[in-house]
């Protein structure tokens, strides 16, 4: 009997050191593979191909791209910049309103489809907030008018006319993989105005990076992203 006890004390005083190692060792291979939110995971690059798209339905059109980096594959920080130009006249009132300028956006997309398991998904599901900026100048100018009064006929005409805008894009998007490296992206946004800078003697009619100059309206993206992986 003392010689099975005793055969019994030693296999767990030998087991008891396995055991302890296999589960630090388990505990080491779960941490490694542990989801990490703030992990640096990429670069993507990508080019919005909706302002060639709207230059042949729309008043102005525009040229976008921007980078963005990956953290975690959930939050998105990106820098948005484009060039917008119009050249338009309206068809009832004959005002022709002519501008170019450089546009800024900076934000974030943050994506609902990554999961703890899957990091590292093809497709995303996600949700965006910018803040925009241009400061542009524009010319306006309208046909004569004839005074009723005095009979005399009247002109508005400005060159080089000084505006500024800052605004807010908030929405949601899906970005697909097609190929490797490679993702087709949509957004749609709604657009509201922060603040404006408007001449005395006219308004904004259009703005770059934002459009029509009313308080709120929408806009949309349709975007080819080339993902540099960074390991």
């Amino acid at each position: 009997m003392k010689i099975l006890n005793y055969i019994l004390l030693s296999s767990i005083l030998l087991l008891a050191p396995l055991t302890a190692q296999a589960k630090e060792k388990e505990e080491k291979e779960n941490k490694n593979t542990e989801y990490k939110f703030f992990s640096f995971n990429g670069v993507g690059v990508q080019a919005d191909l909706f302002g060639y798209i709207y230059s042949l339905i729309g008043e102005y059109t525009y040229a976008e791209g921007a980078v963005e980096l990956n953290i975690g594959n959930r939050l998105y920080p990106i820098a948005e910049v484009g060039y917008g130009w119009c050249n338009y006249t309206d068809e009832t009132t004959a005002m022709h309103y002519k501008t170019a300028s450089p546009y800024y956006k900076v934000g974030f997309n943050y994506n609902f489809y990554t999961k703890r398991d899957n990091p590292s998904p093809k497709h995303y599901i996600y949700g965006l907030a910018r803040v925009g900026f241009c400061n542009f100048n524009y010319d306006i100018d309208t046909p004569e008018i004839t005074d009723p009064v005095w009979g005399e006929n009247t002109s508005l005409k400005l060159n080089g006319v000084n505006g500024a805008c800052v605004w807010a894009e908030v929405g949601a998007g899906i970005k697909v993989k097609i190929v490797k490296g490679f993702h087709m992206g949509w957004s749609i946004r709604y657009k509201f105005r922060l603040s404006q800078k408007n001449s005395t003697y006219s308004n904004m009619w259009y703005i770059p990076g934002y459009g029509i100059n009313k308080r709120t309206c929408f806009g949309g993206t349709y975007s080819l992203i080339y993902d540099i992986p960074f390991k």
